[in-house]
């Protein structure tokens, strides 16, 4: 494991639960805030090319929250154009997948940086090499603590409650559940209860609860922020997050409290 890093891994439910939204969104709050934060895609599959290269679209769209400019090996040291699984992907293109060159790669990134944002690929138990290695063994060898990306609607309550206790069972603390892509105006009985009753059934509290954002365009050749940042700073309990990754800032470097 890597210790004394300061950050937190952001995973989700499922795939297109709006992770790469959540993170571009922290990210921008964060350094808003003044924090040297930054975020990695640490291996990306669906990779679109661009003037004949492979290019993560979750990646870029960090870039179009922040002021950060998009650079494939900063940002996304593994990029396959297969929108598999990793490691399915991997194989059919013939690209050897480590996870101790992605943890190096976060080492270094985390030491030039106060607060480091890693995106997983889809959920926790998505298959990196093989069968063998998991997104969950790269979050374990990380060691940060994560933040679980979830739906607001009928079905979250398993989905999020298994995640939870999986992450759990591989020694993972959990920071927070975020819940994207909730309707404040027309939330019906089960969107309504379910936050409630996944902070009882989990033991974690629930960081947000963050809306749709008018005019946000994450894929293609024409990506929009709209007004993400702002909505994650209203619908977002930044403080609270904070707290619960150990954060407290000073002029060069994050410190983590005893």
């Amino acid at each position: 494991m890597l210790k004394n890093n300061i950050g937190l891994f952001i995973t989700g439910t499922d795939t297109g639960v709006g992770k790469t939204v959540i993170t571009a969104g922290l990210l921008g709050a964060l350094r808003r805030r003044g924090i040297n934060a930054m975020a990695i895609k640490p291996i990306q599959s669906g990779g679109i090319l661009r003037d004949n290269q492979l290019v993560s679209e979750d990646a870029h769209f960090y870039g179009v929250v922040t002021d950060l400019p998009y650079t494939s090996r900063e940002l996304n040291p593994i990029c396959l154009q297969a929108p598999l699984a990793p490691a399915v992907a991997a194989e059919a293109e013939g690209v050897t997948i480590s996870l101790e060159t992605m943890m190096d790669h976060f080492r270094r990134i985390s030491a030039e940086h106060q607060l480091t944002i890693v995106e997983g690929a889809g959920g926790l138990i998505v298959p990196l090499v093989g069968t063998e290695e998991t997104m969950a063994d790269l979050a374990v060898g990380i060691d940060l603590p994560l933040v679980i990306v979830a739906r607001p609607n009928l079905g979250t309550i398993n989905h999020t409650c298994l995640t939870v206790a999986y992450a759990k069972a591989r020694g993972l603390k959990v920071a927070g559940i975020i819940i994207n892509m909730y309707d404040h105006q027309n939330a019906g009985v089960a969107e309504r209860t379910n936050p409630s009753l996944i902070k009882t059934m989990t033991g974690v509290p629930i960081l947000g609860l963050v809306p749709r954002v008018e005019g946000l365009i994450v894929e293609g050749d024409n990506p929009q922020a709209g007004d993400l940042i702002s909505i994650i700073e209203n619908y977002v309990n930044i403080d609270q997050l904070l707290m619960a990754i150990r954060y407290v800032p000073n002029h060069k470097k994050g410190v983590e409290l005893n």
